[in-house]
């Protein structure tokens, strides 16, 4: 049987790099197969992707070298846009690759363009939806989305076009633990059933190794490993190797004293939405100076929505903020910025300059205070720890998307806010990058600072947060210690979203 895909000796370098970002490349994938790409941030994982989708080297200038044979024809050789039908890419970043105002429009929009029948196109909608579990999504508007939904519907519209060969770049980078699990079920479905071969590029390998036939390991372009199907069922000697998103993390690193005293953050009654629509009802809530705590809860259940009305970005509603026990519902986002740094959950929305360190060192200009001297000096410090410094002359837009996340974290802990507000921070990071931006966000909070992390990963909030608050459907269904949070949502049955040794009898949410 002819393989979907070659790829032969490929080397890629961008435009005014002198670095390739891709060398010298070989593999082969075979009809229904189910193939697993991994490796630190920054590796060269979705520039493969876009060489194997056709995007490279149409849509982005640069010297091309090997091969890329989809079907039996090198991609070179197809029209641009000719690969459409053919390889699915759903990208790290869903919002680049939205492009209608509706929901039902953009799952549409590809099979129209294939001239698909209207009634075929009306079922492979359903189909699509249903498969990310987002038919309560069809009539939405897109911008109304949260980012977990967003990449939701990037995943249906390219489910919709049905292609033979599936890439998801990241795909359960913003999706609930939950979402998580449906969609890798739908992908090992399509690939048994109708022999879609689907490649994933994921950091996050627990839930991906039982479905892999294979794991390629790549490091700093280069393909350097390759796991077979046979050594995936003995894990014990290389999943060290690999380094596991969530493989030797110090469970209980962050905990630290219980919280007394005056509270940094008061929330009470808070409501806020979009556009006469609720999404945060009554919430009441109070952080204390040295806490991490995590804000956990399925896509759309309100988490980004309230770190945007904290900031003031979202003018809510009803209720009362207070900050040192002043409110601030009057005070302007400029003031409240001196005090709490949020890093967006998409690190395009919080880009400016022309260079990293520009980037990196303009709030802490603007907010702290400090020296020129002080903050280069602390600027230096916080891209060195983030393996961001030999890219402080690069656009920021340069980087990847992992890179640029961690920038954005960077320009916010050089200013030392009090509160530390973070949204999905942990998106296109590697085990390393994740640890050192948790051992600083530990220090932070060991200096007396607090942080609000909204977080979808239970092995991480068990090691690094003092306490978790769930929300469900815009209210507080669970706000609690941590070990105390997860028995709690265990109970309930939510067993997603806790660590396995609370979900020991494996049940899903909802069983």
């Amino acid at each position: 049987m002819m393989p979907v895909a070659v790829i032969d000796q490929l080397t890629f370098t961008y435009q005014q790099e002198h670095t390739p970002a891709l060398n010298r490349i070989s593999f082969t994938v075979r009809p229904g197969e189910f193939l697993t790409i991994t490796g630190p941030s920054g590796c060269g994982k979705s520039t493969l992707a876009l060489c194997l989708a056709g995007f490279i080297p149409y849509a982005f200038p640069g010297q091309m070298e090997g091969s890329v044979i989809i079907q039996g024809c090198d991609t070179r050789l197809y029209p641009e846009g000719g690969l459409s039908g053919i390889v699915g890419l759903v990208q790290q970043d869903p919002e680049g690759q939205l492009c209608t105002l509706s929901v039902q429009d953009e799952i549409a929009f590809g099979p129209e363009n294939l001239c698909v029948p209207p009634q075929e196109i009306r079922e492979r909608i359903t189909f699509a939806l249903q498969a990310v579990d987002g038919m309560d999504l069809i009539h939405r508007q897109v911008y109304t989305l949260s980012g977990g939904e967003k990449q939701r519907v990037a995943i249906a519209s390219v489910l919709a076009m049905k292609p033979s060969l599936l890439i998801l770049d990241e795909p359960t980078a913003n999706l609930d633990p939950r979402c998580t699990q449906e969609v890798l079920r739908v992908l090992e479905n399509l690939r048994r059933e109708q022999e879609v071969s689907v490649i994933v590029i994921e950091h996050r390998l627990e839930h991906l190794l039982p479905l892999s036939d294979r794991v390629l390991v790549m490091d700093q372009g280069s393909l350097i490993r390759e796991i077979t199907k046979d050594e995936l069922q003995n894990r014990t000697g290389w999943v060290r190797d690999l380094g596991d998103y969530t493989s030797r993390i110090p469970v209980n690193a962050g905990c630290g004293a219980a919280a007394t005293g005056t509270p940094l953050l008061e929330v009470e009654g808070l409501e806020a939405g979009y556009e006469g629509r609720k999404i945060l009802h009554n919430l009441r809530f109070s952080l204390h100076r040295g806490e991490t705590v995590a804000i956990m809860g399925a896509n759309g259940s309100g988490k980004t929505t309230l770190a945007l009305a904290l900031l003031g970005i979202l003018k809510p509603y009803d209720g009362d903020i207070r900050m040192n026990n002043q409110s601030i519902l009057n005070t302007k986002i400029a003031h409240r910025a001196r005090q709490m740094g949020l890093v967006f959950q998409n690190p395009h929305h919080q880009l400016f300059e022309s260079s990293v360190w520009k980037e990196a060192s303009l709030p802490a200009s603007r907010l702290s205070g400090e020296t020129a001297e002080t903050i280069e000096k602390t600027v230096h410090s916080l891209l060195q720890a983030f393996q961001l410094d030999p890219c402080r002359e690069k656009n920021p837009f340069a980087l990847s998307l992992g890179e640029k996340k961690r920038l954005t974290v960077v320009s916010v802990l050089a200013f030392s806010p009090d509160l530390l507000i973070l949204d999905e921070p942990l998106v296109g990071q590697d085990q390393d990058r994740m640890r050192n931006l948790m051992q600083l966000i530990d220090h932070h909070r060991q200096q007396g600072g607090s942080t609000l992390m909204i977080c979808h990963e239970p092995a991480v909030v068990e090691a690094f947060c003092q306490r978790v608050i769930f929300l469900e459907e815009g209210g507080i269904i669970v706000d609690a210690p941590a070990a105390e949070a997860f028995e709690q949502l265990a109970d309930r049955g939510y067993h997603a979203y806790v660590p396995q040794r609370y979900a020991a009898d494996g049940r899903e949410e909802g069983s």
